[in-house]
């Protein structure tokens, strides 16, 4: 037998031993002896492993809130009560004092300026004595709309003596009135009581405005 016959020998034995080593095991369902791992076997149509420690594993637990229910409301109508205004740092503030009041406006009595203020601008004017007894305030401005809901004026004559004396005007609720013997309508206000008063003025979209102290003729 040459060196040939024994080459095609040699690999027909090889042959025949690797087929005895694998493909028996195939047949079987067994492992392969020189390919076995080390890691177990997974059966994937059967429940998956539990391992044995369960320390290491923390799986994140994300804590739903139960939102709030929004309240009901029971068509009933709710009473608003009063509270002291301190609670919420008012002053209390005082009752007005209401003095004598004209039956009629003094039409006839001849009037003229003892005072007059000018301005564009909200502000607190300084202290005017007026030492009449019966005194008028003449307002007219001009604005920048033709709406007066839009464009008005609010004054307070303020008696700096005594905080509750006081009157308020807004061009809002009263109409100008026409003056004696003139054209002109003004809004008139009318007051009884000499004293030093200052005036609190509020206006909005007005170009200017004036407001005259006007007294009797026939005292000044």
């Amino acid at each position: 037998m040459d060196r040939k016959d024994l080459a095609v020998f040699g690999v027909g034995i090889a042959i025949v031993i690797i087929v005895a080593l694998i493909g028996k095991p195939l047949l079987t369902g067994e492992s392969i002896p020189f390919l076995s791992s080390s890691e177990p076997s997974v059966n994937h149509s059967g429940p998956l492993p539990i391992p044995e420690d369960l320390s290491e594993i923390n799986p994140a637990i994300t804590k739903t809130t139960t939102p709030t229910p929004t309240p009901v409301w029971d068509g009933e109508v709710k009473t608003v009560g009063y509270v002291d205004p301190s609670t919420y740092n008012i002053e209390t503030p005082e009752q007005p004092v209401i003095g004598p009041q004209p039956t009629a406006y003094q039409q006839n009595r001849e009037m003229t300026s003892y005072a007059v203020i000018q301005g564009e601008a909200s502000g607190v004017t300084e202290m005017v004595n007026v030492p009449y007894g019966y005194w008028e305030v003449h307002i007219t401005f001009n604005p920048w709309t033709d709406n007066p809901i839009n464009s008005y004026l609010e004054v307070q004559i303020r008696n700096a003596e005594d905080r509750s004396d006081y009157q308020a005007f807004s061009s809002v609720d009263e109409a100008p009135r026409p003056i004696r013997d003139s054209d002109a309508k003004v809004w008139v206000i009318e007051q009884y009581g000499a004293g030093n008063y200052y005036f609190v003025i509020n206006e909005q979209l007005l170009k200017s405005y004036t407001i005259k102290i006007m007294v009797p003729k026939s005292e000044s």
